[in-house]
C-alpha cells in the first residue's frame, strides 16, 4: 500500500475519533450546564464555533429550545419548537417532537394549540403516549381530578423526572377539586424535588421565585425602630 493512502486513512480515522470525542464532550458539558442551572453558560457554549458544526441541527434546536423554556422566554422557545415540528425526520422522530411540544404548549396553558397537537400526536404517536396525551390535556387544561389515588400510588417507584411530573399533575388535580392546601403541599414537594435533584425550575416556579424578590425588594427597609402605631395596633394592652 502506498504511503499516501496510509496517511489518509490514519488521518480520516483520527479526524472521525477526535470529532466523535469533541461533540461528545459538548453534550455532556451543555447537559452538565443546563441541569445545574447555568443557562447562560449553557447558551453561550450552544453558540461556540465547534458546537455549531458538530451538532446536527435537530440537537440544536432541541437544546436551544429547552435552554429558552427554562429561562421562560417564550416567544424564542416557541420559535424552536415549531421550528422542530417542521423539520422534516423519520416518523419516529417526530412522534417524538409532537409529545414534546404537547407538553410545552399544555405548561404555557396555550389550550387551542396543545389541542391542535393531541389532535396529530393520535396519528402519530403510539398508543400509550396518546393516553398520557389525553390525560395530561384533560387534567391540566381541563378538570379532571379522579386520578389522585392512582397516581399517589405511582410516587415511590418513580425516577425524579416521572416523580415531578406526577407532582404536577397530582397538584393540579388537587386545584381542580377544589383543594388548594393538598395542591400546595405537591407544589412544594415539586420544588424540594427540583433542588433535591438539580433539575431546571419549570418557567412558573422560577416565575413565582422572581416575583416574591420583587416584592422583597420592594418592601420597606427595616429601620431597626418599632412602628408605633403597628405595635399598638397588634399589642393594646402593651402599655397596661
Amino acid at each position: 500500500m502506498r504511503i499516501e493512502v496510509i496517511i489518509f486513512v490514519v488521518f480520516l480515522i483520527v479526524y472521525f475519533v477526535a470529532t466523535l470525542l469533541l461533540r461528545r464532550y459538548y453534550e455532556m458539558k451543555i447537559h452538565m450546564l443546563f441541569v445545574t442551572g447555568l443557562l447562560d453558560d449553557c447558551f453561550d457554549t450552544l453558540n461556540k464555533f465547534l458546537p455549531r458544526i458538530l451538532f446536527p441541527t435537530y440537537e440544536q434546536y432541541l437544546w436551544r429550545f429547552r435552554v429558552h423554556d427554562a429561562r421562560d422566554e417564550r416567544e424564542m422557545a416557541t420559535r424552536m419548537i415549531e421550528l422542530m415540528l417542521r423539520m422534516r425526520s423519520s416518523k419516529k422522530r417526530h412522534a417524538e417532537v409532537v409529545a414534546l411540544a404537547f407538553n410545552y404548549f399544555v405548561s404555557i396553558e396555550d389550550k387551542k394549540r396543545a389541542k391542535e397537537l393531541l389532535e396529530e400526536a393520535k396519528s402519530v404517536c403510539d398508543t400509550n403516549v396518546v393516553k398520557d396525551c389525553q390525560l395530561t390535556y384533560d387534567i391540566m387544561l381541563g378538570n379532571r381530578h379522579d386520578c389522585i389515588e392512582e397516581m399517589e400510588a405511582l410516587l415511590d417507584r418513580a425516577d425524579p423526572p416521572l416523580r415531578a411530573k406526577l407532582y404536577k399533575l397530582i397538584a393540579k388535580q388537587y386545584r381542580n377539586a377544589g383543594n388548594k392546601k393538598q395542591a400546595q403541599y405537591y407544589d412544594g414537594l415539586l420544588v424540594q424535588l427540583i433542588k433535591e435533584n438539580s433539575m431546571p425550575e419549570p418557567p412558573k416556579v422560577a416565575q413565582a421565585k422572581r416575583e416574591a424578590a420583587a416584592q422583597g425588594a420592594d418592601a420597606p427597609a427595616d429601620s431597626g425602630q418599632p412602628d408605633t402605631e403597628h405595635d399598638a395596633a397588634e399589642t393594646p394592652g402593651a402599655d397596661a
